[in-house]
């Protein structure tokens, strides 16, 4: 193996290398990478005040008629 082709070929794993951490992007990192079937893997949903149920109720008798 030549020097020359020995010193591209170290140049191009490194390009290679680079790319590859630069494709992590930092917004990705930590994000579940398997999903369970039927299961709901987001966060939990805030429970509602007795106002917000008031007028949801509202609504659906609204909607009813």
């Amino acid at each position: 193996m030549s020097a020359g082709f020995s010193t591209v070929l170290k140049v191009l794993a490194l390009v290679v290398f680079a790319a590859g951490l630069a494709s992590c992007r930092e917004e990705e990192q930590g994000r579940p990478l398997h999903y369970v079937h039927g299961e709901y893997g987001g966060k939990k949903d805030t429970p509602l005040t007795a106002q917000q149920e008031r007028v949801l109720q509202l609504r659906v008798l609204k909607q009813k008629n």
